[in-house]
């Protein structure tokens, strides 16, 4: 019981994180392809986000008390990591740091989010 618990969850994080490449992959396509390959990659991109959140709000449903404790911390350090770089993006382009995508943001905060489960995860076990 507890394997097929841990591969559910396992699958999802899996699944959260192809599904953020994906959508990295696809948008960072759109502005490289001609305009008629255009409406496929955001459609690609809307599919890879919705799977992503779907995955996402699966693995925070299938975590038992000990690893919300873990997810809390990780999140908390994401938080507030993004919320560093949310301050420090702007500086640093006001200083000559050429302008960066929108889409930097979710993605720090996704690094972030894994580096804190990897590090709140080890700690904890």
């Amino acid at each position: 019981m507890l394997e097929a618990f841990a591969r559910k969850q396992r699958f999802a994080l899996g699944s959260f994180y192809v599904s953020c490449l994906g959508f990295t992959l696809a948008v960072g396509l759109v502005e490289r392809v001609s305009s008629a390959y255009r409406l496929s990659l955001l459609s690609v991109a809307c599919l890879a986000g919705f799977c992503g959140a779907y995955s996402l709000y699966a693995f925070f449903k299938t975590t038992d008390e000990f690893r919300q404790n873990i997810n809390r911390r990780a999140i908390e350090f994401a938080f507030i990591g993004s919320l560093v770089a949310s301050i420090a993006i702007p500086l640093l382009q006001s200083l000559g740091l050429p302008q960066l995508s929108p889409y930097v943001l979710p993605a720090v905060m996704v690094a972030l989010w894994s580096i804190g489960l990897f590090f709140f995860s080890r700690r904890f076990e």
